[in-house]
């Protein structure tokens, strides 16, 4: 409504089903026919409207963000606080993101808490014999609040009707913390080619490729990016079809895809011949500036 009323273009950024933590299960949040619905009834209305999503069903982002926002008020240095208050304690622990138990734990500092990276609240709380959300307030605390998660978030059952779908384009929201990240952070772009487009063909080959490339570069006003045509910075990567593979896992995310052979960015290799030449000609970017 407000992009409406303003008469501006929308995008709607990690768009895909959401899941509840419901009596101990993870059901659909609604049906993703109304989440899609919206975007295109909005483009039928005659908005600018499209959206992006993952390739992988984990969210995955700093621990504080299941906590209520009341507790947060007044930033870090107050929510510690209130993690070492016993009324404050009991609140949040009535008012939490229920979805937490399930959720695996990563990028711990302390060596003490290192053998906790990777497992689930729950297990953490069996080998501590604490309650879960005891566990996760102490950790926190333990922390300095600089604990990350990774979990169910999205439904991987209708998560391809986003990823096809012509409003859509990828994006990984991908952060580089902990030894157990979401495998998305490794495999988001390689598992549009070597699933959705090569194995599962939910889409082609030439429209995935399209939305990691040329599609968010012209929504986001990126000049002289997104193709392969004179005058535009050379950005190309070479793979070998067959041989692309996505190997991250839950279990085991840290690990490179496959099968990509040449990375060029801004003209200077930076994988050649599958090996990285530690070049970094990537820099920032701005909207509707030259490159």
């Amino acid at each position: 409504e407000i992009a409406k009323i303003a008469n501006l273009p929308l995008h709607l950024t990690h768009y895909y089903q959401k899941m509840m933590y419901v009596h101990s299960k993870n059901i659909a949040n609604g049906r993703h026919t109304d989440y899609l619905g919206l975007v295109e009834n909005a483009i039928e209305s005659g908005m600018d409207v499209t959206f992006d999503c993952y390739t992988y069903a984990y969210s995955g982002t700093t621990l504080t963000i299941i906590l209520p926002n009341w507790s947060k008020d007044g930033g870090p240095e107050k929510l510690m606080q209130h993690l070492q208050s016993t009324n404050s304690r009991k609140k949040i622990a009535k008012e939490i993101n229920k979805t937490f138990p399930t959720t695996w734990l990563t990028n711990f500092k302390k060596p003490h808490n290192k053998k906790y990276d990777g497992l689930s609240v729950n297990e953490i709380a069996e080998m501590r014999n604490q309650e879960p959300v005891t566990v996760l307030l102490d950790l926190l605390v333990d922390e300095n609040l600089g604990i990350s998660f990774v979990g169910l978030g999205g439904n991987p059952q209708t998560l391809p009707e986003f990823v096809k779908h012509p409003a859509g384009m990828i994006a990984s929201d991908s952060i580089l913390f902990g030894d157990h990240p979401s495998p998305r952070t490794f495999g988001t772009f390689t598992k549009i080619i070597s699933e959705y487009a090569r194995d599962d063909q939910f889409l082609t080959l030439e429209n995935g490729i399209r939305k990691m490339s040329s599609f968010p570069a012209q929504r986001l006003g990126l000049k002289n990016k997104g193709l392969i045509l004179n005058n535009y910075d050379a950005d190309v990567i070479v793979f070998d079809l067959p041989k692309v593979n996505v190997p991250a896992t839950k279990a085991n995310p840290r690990q490179l895809s496959e099968g990509i052979e040449q990375v060029i960015v801004n003209g200077q290799f930076v994988i050649k011949d599958s090996e990285h030449t530690g070049n970094l000609p990537g820099k920032a970017i701005r909207r509707g500036r030259d490159s």
